[in-house]
């Protein structure tokens, strides 16, 4: 059988479109459609954006990339992205790619050099340097922005800086954000604050936006036990995904995943460096890190997933039916006439969930 990875790249026509934005530019030359192109890390907050994928509304992450792009490049921009998230969903790891010119990289070089009485020929070394100082300018472009696009002026204001690129790299032109990637890292956190608490604080308001609250106490050891029972070995995740219409792409995969309790710093810690909107003092929860990592993740599959091991850990479901299910599933034996337990298939809500990492053969 083939390596995970190998059957993830289903051939696609439009798969390059991206570039015919630069092929079909009013300005294209010879020299304009010799193309650089560069790899972009991104981390973004989520809450305010509707998904990363581009919408008629503009209201995305991409749209603000491509947008912040055209800006600086005067003509239209498509970027290549990793994958998509939902709604609401965070990363810190998430990878796109843009295409420059030749003439589009020269001329970011002179703007950041200041060596506007530069020939028009280009040594070796110097197209090198040149290339490596335009990602630097991409980088700093991208840094921090105002996310406009797409919401009101005073919407953007509140969202100026949460989307950020991390880095920008010079990449090989075969580079492909998506069919490249070796595999992916997704985090999710929870954490368990029981309802009729009557000591401690809750966690600070920021968990809010990052980390989904559950009102139950949650079981550490049924939910290790439920991670192991789902880890190290090929599995059919069709059951603990969302299968979209035409998908091609094989739903037996491979996942390595933990689960880990997660020490949270209170004011009793080092009152001192402890900015106020993360202070509390006698804290009444317990924060859960969930981490899987697989060459591909199916739509929804890290959701289903995470909301599986909550629900073993609240004791909603049990160990021995979570078994029962996987074996059917692996094996195709009787799955149909299987009834699976509804709280064994709740998606877990978007916003506690981070795209943490996308790894490539090469740093990026």
């Amino acid at each position: 059988m083939p390596h995970q990875r190998d059957r993830n790249a289903v051939p696609s026509r439009a798969r390059n479109d991206f570039a015919d934005t630069i092929d079909d530019s009013p300005s294209s030359s010879s020299s304009s459609q010799q193309r650089q192109r560069f790899a972009i890390r991104l981390s973004y907050d989520g809450t305010t954006y509707q998904g990363f994928q581009s919408q008629p509304y503009g209201n995305t992450i991409q749209d603000q990339i491509e947008h912040r792009l055209q800006s600086l490049l005067k003509r239209p921009v498509r970027i290549a992205a990793w994958g998509r998230t939902d709604a609401g969903v965070h990363a810190r790891g998430a990878v796109v790619s843009v295409d420059l010119t030749t003439d589009e990289v020269r001329s970011l070089w002179t703007r950041r050099t200041g060596r506007f009485d530069h020939a028009t020929s280009f040594t070796q070394r110097e197209e090198r340097d040149a290339v490596k100082q335009a990602a630097l300018f991409l980088h700093g472009v991208c840094k921090q922005f105002a996310c406009s696009t797409g919401v009101s002026e005073r919407e953007a204001m509140a969202r100026f800086g949460s989307i950020s690129a991390i880095s920008v790299t010079p990449v090989p032109i075969d580079f492909d954000a998506r069919y490249s990637a070796l595999w992916k890292r997704y985090v999710y956190y929870v954490f368990s604050c029981t309802a009729n608490s009557d000591t401690g604080q809750p966690l600070p308001f920021v968990w809010m936006r990052h980390a989904w609250r559950v009102k139950q106490q949650l079981d550490l050891d049924a939910m290790s036990k439920a991670a192991q029972l789902l880890s190290g070995k090929e599995h059919n995740f069709e059951w603990l995904s969302i299968l979209q219409q035409g998908e091609l792409r094989d739903p037996r995969r491979t996942i390595q995943l933990a689960v880990e309790e997660v020490h949270v710093m209170t004011s009793n810690d080092n009152t001192n460096a402890m900015p106020y909107f993360l202070e509390y003092s006698q804290p009444c929860a317990k924060v859960y890190k969930i981490s899987a990592t697989c060459d591909f993740f199916l739509y929804k599959m890290m959701r289903r997933v995470v909301g599986m091991l909550v629900s073993v850990g609240s004791g909603n479901a049990h160990l021995n039916t979570l078994a029962l299910c996987i074996d059917a599933h692996d094996n195709s034996v009787d799955k149909e006439n299987l009834s699976i337990p509804k709280e064994l298939v709740e998606t877990a809500p978007a916003h506690g969930l981070c795209l943490d990492h996308v790894e490539y053969g090469f740093p990026i």
